[in-house]
C-alpha cells in the first residue's frame, strides 16, 4: 500500500484513492490529521476534498497562546496526513513506518516554537478551547480554535456576528452560546465539556478552515497542536470503528 504523506504544509488535498500493492485503487474511510496552528497566522490550515457527509472531528489538542499585547516572529500553519484507514485497515502499520512523518512533524514544532520570544505568552492567555488556565474564565470574542466547516466558504474572524453569547464565559464555548451566524455556517468552537462539540458534518463537499479566532493577529504569540479525524460517510465501518482505530494507530505520540 502507498505510504502516508509525509511532508506538512499550509493546505492539503485529501486523497479519494490510495493505491494497494497489487495496483488496485482502493477509496480511503478515515484520515489521522496533524496540524499546527501559530495563533499570528490569519489563514490557518485548510483541509481541501472534504464530502458531503463526512465527520470532521478534533480529538486531541494542546498548546497556551497569549492574545494580549505581544508578538512572534511570523511562521505559517501546517498540517499533514498521519494516517489513513484504507480497504478496512490503517495504511501505517507500526511506529517505524510513522518515523518519517514523526521526523517532518518535530521540524514544524520546532520551527514554530523557535519564533516565539521568551516569555511572550503570559497574559490574555487561551487554550484552544478559548479558556485561561489560571482563572478558569472562557474568553467570548477571541482566542482558540475555530472550525470552519464547507458551508461557511473560507475562514470566519472574530467579528460581533460570531462572538459567543454571555454564558460562554463561566460555562464554556457550548453549542448554545453559539452566534446564529456561525450556526448558520455550521462552523463550530472545540468544546470538551456537556453541552458543548467537538465534531461537525458536512451538509456540502468542499474546504474545511481552522485557524485561531481573532481579528487582529499581530499580536499574539504561541501556537495551537491539533490532532483531527476526517471520517468518511461513505465508509462500511460505523463512527466508533473508525475513531478507535485511528486515535489508537501510529503515530500516537509527539503532539
Amino acid at each position: 500500500m502507498a505510504e502516508t504523506v509525509t511532508t506538512f504544509s499550509p493546505a492539503l488535498t485529501l486523497p479519494i484513492n490510495y493505491a494497494m500493492a497489487s495496483g488496485q485503487s482502493v477509496p480511503a474511510e478515515a484520515y489521522k490529521l496533524w496540524a499546527c496552528i501559530p495563533v499570528n497566522d490569519e489563514t490557518g490550515v485548510v483541509i481541501d476534498n472534504v464530502q458531503k457527509g463526512d465527520t470532521v472531528l478534533i480529538y486531541d489538542g494542546s498548546g497556551i497562546a497569549s492574545f494580549k499585547s505581544t508578538n512572534m516572529a511570523f511562521v505559517k500553519s501546517a498540517i499533514g496526513i498521519a494516517n489513513a484507514v484504507v480497504n478496512g485497515v490503517a495504511v501505517v502499520a507500526t511506529d517505524g513506518a510513522a518515523a518519517p512523518f514523526l521526523a517532518g512533524w518535530n521540524g514544524v514544532v520546532d520551527s514554530v516554537q523557535s519564533a516565539i520570544p521568551s516569555g511572550a505568552v503570559k497574559s490574555g492567555r487561551r487554550d484552544m478551547y478559548g479558556r485561561d488556565p489560571g482563572t478558569g474564565d472562557y474568553a467570548k470574542n477571541e482566542g482558540g480554535i475555530i472550525v470552519c466547516m464547507p458551508e461557511s466558504k473560507g475562514a470566519i474572524y472574530a467579528t460581533s456576528d460570531y462572538y459567543l453569547a454571555d454564558g460562554a464565559k463561566a460555562n464554556g464555548r457550548q453549542v448554545k452560546y453559539f452566534s446564529a451566524a456561525t450556526k448558520a455556517k455550521n462552523a463550530f468552537f472545540p468544546c470538551n465539556v456537556n453541552g458543548g462539540t467537538m465534531q461537525g458534518v458536512a451538509t456540502t463537499a468542499g474546504a474545511v478552515h481552522i485557524l485561531a479566532f481573532d481579528s487582529k493577529f499581530t499580536d499574539n504569540a504561541g501556537y495551537y497542536n491539533l490532532a483531527i479525524l476526517v471520517l468518511r460517510a461513505t465508509s462500511n465501518k460505523t463512527q466508533q470503528q473508525l475513531i478507535a482505530e485511528l486515535a489508537n494507530s501510529p503515530p500516537s505520540s509527539g503532539m
